[in-house]
């Protein structure tokens, strides 16, 4: 499903836990590559997630609720 979201050239990305159901290598490599690809695009990316490696990836803006 995210594929499909990023072949259709989105103005922005909305993200709810993207990556929770990835083993670790493949959560690595994707990740990359949507943050990646994000950045090149200048799209703006929201994000939801439990996982603080995600925010870290991510590097941008991180905004943590307790």
């Amino acid at each position: 499903a995210l594929m499909r979201v990023l072949l259709s050239e989105p103005g922005v990305l909305l993200l709810d836990e993207p990556f929770s159901k990835l083993d670790r290598g493949l959560r690595d490599q994707i990740r990359s590559f949507v943050f990646d690809l994000a950045r090149k695009n200048g799209l703006p990316t929201l994000m939801v997630t439990h996982d603080p490696e995600d925010g870290q990836a991510a590097n941008g803006r991180v905004i943590a609720l307790d």
